[in-house]
């Protein structure tokens, strides 16, 4: 039984990349310093980007204040004149653009500007002191008509005067920590730190838990409303409301997301921990393309993400800012074949959850160490509910109805062996008949190891042909 684990661990690997993983390419946008972490994003006036950056912990690189750029990232500027010099007022986790207001919300405070980030005023009178850091921590951001609304870890608080005052509106929060905020139509949402989703129908005054359908205690850090839709990431997967919060049903199975960003037709959503993806929704959340491409891997996720009329943006952990052209995903759109994720009739996500991989990697740091490949067996016999030996699709977290995110991956062994034998080929970039691990993915480059029985450091079509029969039935495994 250990030998099929092996190989269904290395079918668990193909299956789950997406199957244009080469295609579209993200480019990193060099931040002065090379800064690397970037917590908030936002898109003002004519495409003007705006970004909120932050620290890493426990080293000696603080957070530089607010970023802008008027060309899509090829330039960059800092714009922090008016931001006091700690390293609290120069982390920013929320901005938003209200009527030509840019509204930025720190680790210590609020700040307002009314000239495209030329100057900055901190107004944060009546905001509360967080007892841990001793700082007016400010989380998410939204605006109701006139009214800012700020997320605090001790409740929401709300201005009508533009900051200048700052008064409680917390009543109902059964958890006052609340992570992010978004608003449809007259509806308030909040995301909390441990109690989910909560709502608001009279401008904050009040708020009812909104949870059907979301389970119980999650922590959500991430939402954000469309015209037509909510959608809210926790730590148990990512939700989908229709009905302004009333009812929620899962999205994208079990991607937890941590940042989304809307526009231009689309809405993203950026993974929190494992992987680090991006996927992308041009549907209104009804299918999901996996755009993830060429960006960093590993990390604990995206933290920020925003969208223009040319690119959508990603600010990964620890990796700084990236872009990706609208036209490239819209290229990727339509071969069809990265439709990974939607709704299937039956209510279920039609994403794989890639339940075999979040079993063997117990830290959930989206790689698997020496220490958690030597438990896989055991790991793996965890997923047998039945006890009878053996592991069923269902159990693995596979739909058998559903089609194989790649032509040719059904079947059983005989399809796991054909799927890999096409991909494998599939990714001889240059077309040289040889396959090199500069061609392919970090993860899969132990299958060069594996199979390269003439060890030229390169695998033949006669090499992938051998290795792959030993994933057929009867082969050697």
């Amino acid at each position: 039984m250990q030998k099929y684990f092996q190989s269904l661990l290395i079918f668990s690997t193909f299956t789950f990349l997406p199957l244009d993983f080469l295609s579209a390419q993200w480019t990193p946008i060099p931040l002065p310093n090379e800064h690397p972490e970037v917590f908030a994003l936002a898109i003002h006036n004519n495409n003007q980007l705006v970004i909120g950056t932050g620290g890493l912990p426990n080293s000696n690189t603080n957070a530089m204040g607010i970023l802008w750029s008027k060309d899509h990232g090829d330039n960059i500027a800092q714009r922090s004149n008016g931001l006091l010099n700690t390293r609290f007022d120069r982390l920013f986790r929320s901005i938003i653009s209200v009527d030509g207001l840019l509204v930025a919300g720190s680790a210590d405070g609020v700040y307002f500007s009314r000239d495209n980030a030329q100057s900055w005023e901190k107004r944060s009178d009546g905001l509360p002191v967080v007892r841990q850091t001793s700082k007016k921590s400010s989380n998410g951001l939204a605006s109701l008509g006139s009214t800012i609304f700020c997320g605090t870890p001790a409740g929401v608080f709300k201005t009508t005067d533009q900051g200048k005052t700052w008064v409680n509106s917390s009543k109902g929060l059964s958890n006052p920590d609340v992570r992010a905020l978004a608003c449809m139509e007259k509806t308030l949402v909040a995301s909390t730190d441990g109690a989910g989703i909560y709502t608001s129908t009279d401008a904050g005054n009040n708020w009812s838990a909104a949870n059907n359908g979301i389970p119980a205690n999650v922590h959500s850090r991430a939402i954000i409303a469309t015209d037509q839709a909510l959608f809210a990431g926790t730590n148990l997967g990512t939700y989908r409301s229709t009905d302004q919060g009333k009812t929620w049903s899962a999205t994208l199975g079990s991607a937890n997301a941590r940042s989304f960003a809307t526009g231009n037709g689309l809405i993203a959503a950026g993974a929190f921990r494992g992987s680090g993806s991006v996927y992308i929704s041009p549907d209104n959340g009804e299918n999901w393309f996996d755009a993830s491409a060429n960006l960093p891997r590993g990390g604990i996720g995206v933290w920020a993400m925003a969208i223009d009329d040319q690119f959508i943006y990603a600010a990964v952990n620890r990796q700084g800012l990236w872009r990706l052209a609208i036209k490239d995903f819209q290229s990727l759109q339509k071969k069809g074949a990265a439709v990974l994720a939607g709704t299937t009739p039956g209510g279920s996500s039609g994403i794989p959850d890639n339940r075999v991989m979040q079993t063997l990697d117990s830290n959930q740091d989206g790689k698997l160490s020496t220490a958690e490949l030597s438990k896989a067996s055991l790991a793996l016999k965890s997923l047998d509910k039945n006890q009878d030996g053996q592991l069923t699709q269902s159990e693995m977290g596979l739909n058998p109805t559903r089609q194989a995110p790649m032509g040719g991956m059904g079947g059983g062994r005989s399809g796991m062996a054909s799927g890999v034998l096409s991909r494998l080929k599939s990714m001889d970039a240059n077309g040289d008949g040889l396959l090199t691990k500069n061609e392919i993915p970090g993860m899969m480059q132990r299958i060069i190891d594996r199979a390269d029985t003439n060890l030229d450091g390169a695998l033949d079509s006669a090499e992938i042909e051998a290795f792959t029969k030993q994933l057929s039935p009867g082969g050697r495994n």
